[in-house]
């Protein structure tokens, strides 16, 4: 788990904004959107999460079908709960730090 949320860190600055958050996971929705439509259908996101249906740790796309139409546009995808995020940003100050990471490393994440 580490090694996927220190990859979030997309300036290598050893912290994590909720903005790189963003960014990042836009970036997982357009690659895994391998067709181009937008939409995340249910064999896009079973690719994207290993047959899991998409519930990536810490990607948040596994509850994101408000719809629940099945399929997941790009603004649902958006607009998801960032779950991991918030729990790792122990002080609620919309930064992963380095010392938060720190912590997810110790307790073997």
């Amino acid at each position: 788990m580490a090694q996927r949320i220190a990859a979030l860190d997309l300036n290598g600055d050893g912290a994590i904004t909720r903005a790189e958050a963003r960014e990042a996971r836009a970036i997982a929705f357009d690659r895994a959107d391998t067709n181009g439509d937008g939409q995340l259908s249910e064999a896009e996101r079973n690719a994207m999460g290993n047959g899991q249906g998409g519930r990536m740790r810490g990607g948040g796309f596994g509850d994101a079908d408000a719809n629940n139409d099945g399929r997941i546009s790009r603004d649902e995808a958006m607009s998801a709960p960032y779950r991991a995020f918030d729990r790792l940003d122990s002080n609620n100050d919309g930064v992963i730090s380095s010392q938060e990471m720190q912590a997810v490393r110790r307790f073997g994440g």
